[in-house]
């Protein structure tokens, strides 16, 4: 969502110098660097899943040394504006330009309001929300944007031409699936075991992404799935920068329910198959994916639900039926509210004119 933000300052406003902030090495730094935008380093906190452990108590210290990191940022940058877009790896800066007076304005990415965004609404500038009806915000005067995304006008490749840029046959039906930056292991998992389901089939095709944390082992394991002399053609990566064209090659993507995703499916019209992360913050990843299920965008399996006999009946069901693909895509594309970026700037360029 940040990068959508950035991309849409340096498309319609390039004098406004935009820094990304965040935790340095992961997916968010690889991200911002491939779009050739600026990024900088901060200490971030994650919120403990167990009420007592080790965690737990280091926790406030911990929380207390990310928001010194983010003064210190703030110090070096002296912006005129912070935008946060939720999560403890927002808290740090934009709990650091309240202490030093900057103005804040919000964004919330998913349908459940998070805990950091509802303690900052009470003292920001303005809070923009991507649903119409965003749960769990103390302020009335929130203004519904929808979720930017950073593929917004960029020009579509088409599928054949997408398959080819990435080295697959532009004539086979084609499955992709990722979990995240880290991978999903319930995703891993189910691939698995639908590669050992499907290996015999000349038809189909598949690009996955592990995740760092779990390529070697991944790859490894897709490996001894297919065996010699596989049908299926299967290609797993640990990373990938040209997003857009791995959801245009794809017929159906499986993924997890997170903002990011879901917005970068349905401005590109994608159908898919969402598996909403069961630990997720209020459980917002499962509202997330019911709210693009009700629209007809996507379907949604729990993880707990998810394996490869599932994966299997549902990829067969949907290669059976083209028209119900296309039925998904447009109800995908009708779900992306364009011009968030646009609305959110409009309202953050007019207070760093006043």
């Amino acid at each position: 969502m940040a990068v959508a933000l950035a991309l849409h300052y340096r498309r319609t406003e390039p004098d406004v110098e935009v820094t990304i902030s965040g935790r340095g090495g992961g997916g968010e730094e690889k991200a911002v660097a491939a779009n050739g935008l600026r990024f900088a380093s901060v200490r971030t906190v994650k919120l403990p899943q167990k009420k007592i452990s080790l965690e737990t108590a280091l926790f406030p210290a911990r929380l207390l040394a990310a928001v010194a990191d983010g003064w210190r940022l703030l110090g070096e940058l002296k912006p005129s504006v912070v935008a946060g877009f939720g999560g403890f790896g927002s808290f740090p800066v934009v709990t650091a330009a309240r202490l030093r007076g900057i103005p804040v304005y919000l964004h919330e990415q998913n349908a459940l309001m998070g805990l950091v965004n509802k303690v900052a609404a009470r003292f920001s500038e303005k809070v923009f929300v991507s649903y119409e009806e965003t749960e769990g915000c103390p302020r009335a005067d929130m203004l519904f944007v929808g979720n930017p995304s950073r593929f917004e006008g960029v020009e579509k490749t088409g599928k054949t031409a997408a398959r080819a840029a990435l080295g697959l046959d532009p004539e086979k039906w084609t499955l992709f699936s990722f979990g995240g930056s880290q991978g999903a292991r319930s995703i891993n998992k189910a691939m698995l075991e639908w590669i050992r389901i499907n290996r015999d089939k000349r038809d189909m095709q598949a690009i996955h992404l592990a995740g760092r944390g779990n390529f070697e082992e991944t790859r490894r394991e897709f490996a001894e799935a297919l065996g010699e002399g596989a049908a299926l053609r299967v290609e797993a990566r640990d990373y990938l920068e040209e997003m857009n064209l791995a959801y245009e090659a794809a017929d159906l993507t499986i993924c997890r329910a997170g903002a990011t995703s879901i917005a970068e499916l349905t401005s590109l019209g994608v159908p898919a198959l969402l598996v909403p992360y069961p630990f997720a913050t209020g459980n917002h990843q499962e509202k997330n994916a019911r709210r693009a299920a009700e629209a007809g965008a996507a379907l949604m399996a729990l993880d707990s639900e998810l394996d490869g006999n599932l994966l299997h009946a549902i990829v067969e069901g949907l290669k059976s039926d083209p028209g119900k693909l296309e039925e998904m895509s447009r109800k995908s594309r009708a779900m992306y509210k364009e011009g968030a970026a646009a609305k959110m700037a409009e309202h953050i360029s007019a207070r760093l004119k006043a």
